[in-house]
């Protein structure tokens, strides 16, 4: 148990995103409930989260919604990847899907090839709003360990290079 005036590490979530901070406690009570009082935190670092390390990159996709019957819309959306991960892409857009369509989206990999993967939309940003582009986070729904193997080679390879131009 924390006494009054001991110093912690503590994590919390705000709006989705992580937070880990150190502050120290100040007061506790336990009735009617439990409470801590602590002192302003300090050393505040955001944490990632995702399961798989993201990098910044315009790569070509071409997307398909998928109908209640899992066939495919004949619409073609051409796009370009914001970022990608081993576990989806964000794509910046003109069309706008609503949350939970699903899509067949082909990414167009150097070195690696074209893939085509069953997605889910999970995110529609519009970050100015008097412009109709939109920053679309997809989520792979269906993707062989192979491909997805090779997705994370390519972003790590990608990251070597982007720290060697640094570096110069």
């Amino acid at each position: 148990m924390l006494q009054q005036g001991d110093i912690f590490f503590g994590r919390t979530v705000i709006n989705h995103a992580a937070f880990e901070f150190t502050s120290s406690l100040l007061n506790r009570q336990i009735n009617p409930l439990p409470v801590w009082t602590i002192a302003l935190p300090y050393n505040i670092k955001k944490i990632q989260q995702r399961a798989f390390v993201r990098i910044d990159v315009a790569i070509l996709v071409q997307i398909r919604a998928i109908n209640a019957d899992e066939m495919l819309d004949d619409t073609i959306i051409n796009a370009s990847t914001k970022d990608i991960s081993g576990g989806g892409v964000q794509i910046v857009t003109g069309h706008k899907w609503p949350i939970g369509t699903k899509l067949m989206v082909t990414i167009h990999y150097p070195q690696i090839g074209s893939l085509t993967l069953k997605s889910e939309v999970v995110r529609v940003f519009q970050p100015q709003y008097e412009l109709a582009v939109f920053w679309v986070g997809i989520r792979f729904l269906e993707i062989a360990e192979k491909d997805r193997g090779n997705i994370i080679k390519f972003i790590f390879k990608k990251q070597l290079e982007q720290r060697r131009k640094g570096w110069e």
